[in-house]
């Protein structure tokens, strides 16, 4: 791969227009002045990420699922947010910190599952043909299987705070209901009938990682852009923790001596 040095770009996402005669943002081949108040949110980041508007019915699902991803309490990222706010930092300073607190253990899983799924179907065409419900079963126990063998959980199933993720299930009905329920969606529902099989029906539900991974597969994305679809939207949770944070006037954000074990 050849480097690259500073002075030279290439981009088919924007161009900006500055002219005697003209004034404008192309995004995509878009002017960006005439899809301001056309378009929502959702429908911009798909344009984005994917090059073209999303149908409708692809709008209301990823619409969906970042109204689903906005919030989960007072977690790591949303505590590295409030006590930023407690030492007098700035509110993209904390939202920035939060960010950083996602990783391969909480918040990333969907982006290892969205690989493993994408890698494991590659070979069947998934955008582009119905995979029959045997080969999802035999995938989804091949993914499980491999799982054991490392001692390792399947990424984006089970979660710490709820017997089951209240809000996979409703992003997942949004899904059916405006047709993009599609090869990853069925598959992810197998891994979720082989782990229960694997533990003698004992139900492991996706969490909200994997239903991020199977839905914006089904919607067309990489399995690459799979932690955008959460750190976008929880980005507005960590403002508003922020907000609060000051709101309540803290200072000093910390844990009293009394509560920490010295080795």
């Amino acid at each position: 791969m050849p480097t690259q040095d500073m002075s030279s770009w290439r981009t088919s996402i924007s161009q900006v227009i500055s002219t005697e005669d003209e004034e404008e943002i192309m995004v995509r081949g878009h002017p960006l002045s005439q899809l301001i108040g056309k378009i929502s949110f959702a429908e911009m980041m798909f344009l984005m990420l994917r090059g073209s508007l999303p149908t409708p019915e692809q709008a209301h699902v990823l619409d969906a699922l970042l109204v689903a991803s906005v919030e989960h309490g007072i977690t790591p990222p949303s505590m590295i947010s409030r006590c930023f706010a407690s030492y007098g930092t700035t509110i993209q300073a904390a939202v920035g910190g939060g960010v950083l607190a996602f990783g391969d253990r909480m918040g990333g899983l969907g982006e290892q599952l969205g690989q493993t799924m994408a890698a494991h179907l590659a070979e069947h065409d998934p955008a582009n043909q119905t995979i029959a419900d045997e080969v999802l079963g035999e995938v989804a126990a091949q993914i499980v299987e491999a799982a054991g063998r490392r001692g390792q959980r399947v990424p984006g199933y089970g979660i710490p705070l709820h017997g089951a993720d209240p809000r996979a299930p409703g992003v997942l009905a949004v899904a059916r209901e405006k047709g993009t329920f599609g090869n990853y969606c069925r598959l992810g529902m197998a891994i979720e009938a082989a782990l229960a099989a694997q533990r003698s029906g004992k139900t492991v539900p996706m969490n909200l990682d994997g239903v991020g991974a199977v839905v914006i597969l089904d919607l067309g994305f990489s399995w690459q852009s799979t932690r955008l679809f959460l750190l976008t939207p929880r980005s507005v949770s960590m403002g508003a923790h922020y907000l609060e944070e000051q709101e309540q006037d803290s200072t000093w954000r910390h844990i009293p001596a009394n509560q920490i074990s010295y080795d």
